[in-house]
């Protein structure tokens, strides 16, 4: 600790400014306070890089954390996806299997229901694509059709002479 004050610092580190001797501008005078000053130096920067790439080690481990996090929970919403979907498909299985043994039923009621159900809409459908029915609800539609009816019934039997109740 003696030899610190007794060396000058200043001189070891940035090399000696004055022409004095036989020592070049930027070169101490002894070579082994050169290399020790040059070997602190590397030390410092070795420690310096060593903090930062612990620093983006530290970042990349969270970030992988949170990407393993994220796999886990999408995984885990897949599979249950999956299972709703098997559910809905054996609920539809069924369906079509109940829907098929009623249309097959001989002289069945509720095969001609089916059918009925399936005229109505049909007739609901054309009868809204005709009036333009893009503006309209279903429940309108199916007024306006009961009021046309209701219309035709009563042109009916005017033409008849019957006399109808307003």
């Amino acid at each position: 600790m003696t030899d610190r004050f007794k060396v000058d610092q200043r001189a070891a580190l940035f090399g000696n400014r004055s022409r004095a001797g036989n020592t070049s501008i930027g070169r101490s005078s002894n070579p082994d306070l050169e290399g020790q000053s040059h070997r602190e130096t590397l030390e410092q920067q070795n420690d310096s890089r060593l903090d930062d790439l612990q620093d983006r080690v530290s970042k990349l481990k969270e970030i992988t954390k949170g990407i393993s996090k994220e796999a886990k929970d999408s995984l885990s919403f897949l599979e249950g996806l999956g299972q709703h979907f098997e559910k809905a498909g054996s609920l539809l299985q069924s369906t079509v299997g109940k829907l098929t043994t009623m249309t097959q039923a001989k002289m069945g009621r509720s095969g001609m229901m089916v059918c009925g159900f399936l005229a109505v809409f049909v007739l609901l459908y054309f009868i809204s694509s005709l009036r333009g029915g893009a503006d309209e609800s279903p429940v309108e539609t199916a007024a306006s059709v009961n009021g046309a009816a209701t219309s035709l019934v009563q042109g009916a039997d005017a033409s008849a002479g019957a006399a109808v109740p307003p």
